[in-house]
């Protein structure tokens, strides 16, 4: 019988709603905040939503196959599922914008070209839709810590992970600027291409295998980590944190191609222990509503808030903060309402088959 973890329930949640807030209105307002080098720098280290939410997802995913009858089926069920829904945004991204820029640009070799490149990038790399970019990184990470797992290359894999999370510090963490290496020190290149493969990198090796591989981990040896002495890794994280961010502030210049930072590591390390020592069993009473309500909210979110200003006629760079809270709301009540009609349809669905099964 799979445990459930009450903890991750809320996280799962919080996250969700987080996500929804960042992109509906917290990253617009955080810009405008004087002093960036400061909030971003600040924030960088604690920014621990994206690493755990990986951690999470492999944590999940590895209880899931290790408790299935057939844990090959189990992962080819799992992206199987995954993928039909990130095929069917891309399939409405390619209605959106390629299709369009076909018929008014042609279909001239270059233009074909050009779209085909925007498409890979939407598909492998960004996501059809902004909170997208997570998929695929997570679907690298899983099937590379599952087929690590089942061949018990436990050490190589915790090998892998932090050497490519070390690794990535010099690509997009604390240490991206110690060698003076950036997107110009290559002039054959196009720099563009440089900064696609530094963030493809980041993304796939920095946050989906890394922090998937660990949750794996973690949830194999779920035992030892509650075990483990929390004081000092607390200590040994406020430490690191303000001293990280202290010398980032002092000899580096910001720039959004920061995406890790050491400090990332124990952090999220605190957080997951924390989510599953939760005990709350009235969490556990309403464990899918909140799930079902978390995916809605996290998949939906982006869909629901841009019809919503195509209806309403506004642009989100003249609106106000009345007008963000109120498509706040509107966004919010159309994730409840989809979550409401999602389980009424799986009830009727299971209540049917209840009453055809034969006797």
């Amino acid at each position: 019988m799979r445990k459930y973890y009450p903890g991750i329930t809320l996280f799962k949640l919080a996250g969700s709603l987080l996500v929804l807030v960042a992109h509906l209105m917290l990253l617009r307002y955080m810009a405008l905040m004087p002093g960036q080098a400061i909030v971003q720098f600040s924030g960088l280290a604690t920014r621990i939503v994206v690493p755990c939410f990986y951690v999470v997802a492999g944590f999940l995913a590895y209880k899931g196959w290790s408790h299935a009858a057939s844990s090959r089926l189990y992962i080819q069920k799992y992206v199987l599922r995954l993928g039909i829904i990130y095929c069917l945004f891309c399939c409405l991204f390619i209605a959106e914008s390629i299709v369009p820029n076909l018929i008014s640009d042609g279909l001239s070799a270059g233009n074909l070209f050009i779209q085909a490149k925007v498409l890979f990038i939407a598909f492998f790399l960004n996501g059809p839709f902004i909170q997208f970019w997570f998929i695929p990184p997570l679907v690298f990470g899983l099937l590379t810590a599952y087929w690590l797992i089942q061949k018990q290359y436990i050490r190589l894999a915790l090998i892998l992970t932090l050497t490519g999370f070390v690794g990535m510090q010099f690509v997009s963490g604390s240490l991206k600027t110690l060698f003076g290496i950036s997107a110009g020190s290559f002039p054959s290149i196009d720099p563009a291409y440089i900064d696609y493969l530094y963030l493809f990198v980041t993304r796939y090796i920095g946050f989906g295998f890394t922090f998937v591989a660990w949750g794996v981990l973690l949830a194999k040896y779920e035992t030892k980590l509650m075990q483990i002495k929390v004081k000092p890794i607390l200590i040994s994280a406020i430490v690191l944190t303000v001293v990280e961010t202290l010398l980032l502030l002092r000899f580096s210049e910001w720039t959004t191609d920061y995406k890790l930072a050491f400090s990332m590591f124990p952090n999220t390390l605190l957080l997951f222990y924390g989510m599953i020592c939760i005990k709350l069993p009235a969490v556990q009473t309403y464990h899918k509503i909140i799930s079902l309500f978390s995916i809605v909210t996290f998949f939906g979110h982006i869909l629901f808030m841009r019809t919503n200003l195509f209806l309403l006629g506004w642009s989100v760079a003249s609106m106000s903060v009345a007008q963000d809270f109120m498509l706040l709301l509107l966004t919010l009540f159309e994730c409840i309402a989809v979550t409401t009609l999602l389980r009424a349809s799986s009830r009727t669905f299971l209540a049917k088959q209840t009453r055809n099964a034969p006797s």
